[in-house]
């Protein structure tokens, strides 16, 4: 991971390139995400305040490989993947 943030096509995810906030910006994120992502986990906080997930995968060691992959972004500040 670099602590450079040129732009460059380096494989790094930074968190402080957020999608900037609209009055409703939920449906924005999930009509990106349709259109990126092949498998979801989504988690937010529902109408009533409580927290809810909702998730294209269906095998719970591979939600929770995603879940710590987001964890382990926002502790580190950016998302490291290896080149295919």
């Amino acid at each position: 991971m670099t602590d450079n943030n040129s732009g460059d096509n380096d494989n790094v995810v930074y968190l402080n390139e957020r999608i900037k906030y609209m009055v409703d910006p939920v449906p924005m994120v999930c009509e990106v995400a349709g259109r990126m992502l092949s498998d979801v986990v989504i988690v937010g906080t529902g109408k009533d305040g409580s927290i809810k997930m909702m998730t294209s995968v269906e095998d719970i060691p591979d939600i929770i490989w995603y879940l710590e992959t987001a964890k382990y972004s926002l502790m580190a500040g950016g998302l490291t993947e290896e080149e295919e």
